[in-house]
């Protein structure tokens, strides 16, 4: 049996059945229709080979790539602070104590002028 013949024997009873609804349950099943028409998709060819519904389009949008988005930032803020932590910076502790041991004065660090001050400290550079 196909299609249409399956159709034609089913679309008595469905007359039948149809007859007996009030008006007030029509609109209701009219209405409950549309809203499944509005929510059916066309099916989409990937790539010529395989055709999907608009709804798993949809859900993979909604489920995979929102989920995936949602995760971004919480992956970015795990790998930045992992290649901080991994990065040899070094200790601002460390260095101001080589600053004030060291036999440079702290002015010489600060002067603009700093490879002039080197010259007339050593004499010849």
């Amino acid at each position: 049996m196909n299609e249409k013949e399956f159709a034609a024997k089913l679309k008595p009873w469905l007359e039948r059945g149809a007859e007996g609804v009030g008006e007030m349950q029509a609109t209701r099943l009219r209405a409950a229709r549309l809203r499944a028409m509005d929510t059916w998709r066309e099916p989409i060819s990937l790539l010529g080979i395989v055709s999907v519904s608009g709804g798993v389009l949809t859900t993979i949008k909604y489920s995979i790539v929102q989920r995936t988005l949602l995760f971004l930032p919480i992956i970015a803020l795990i790998g930045g602070l992992a290649v901080k932590t991994l990065t040899d910076e070094p200790d601002l502790g460390e260095i101001d104590a080589q600053l004030l041991t060291g036999e440079l004065p702290i002015d010489a660090f600060l002067d603009q002028d700093f490879d002039s001050w080197l010259r007339n400290a050593s004499g010849s550079f």
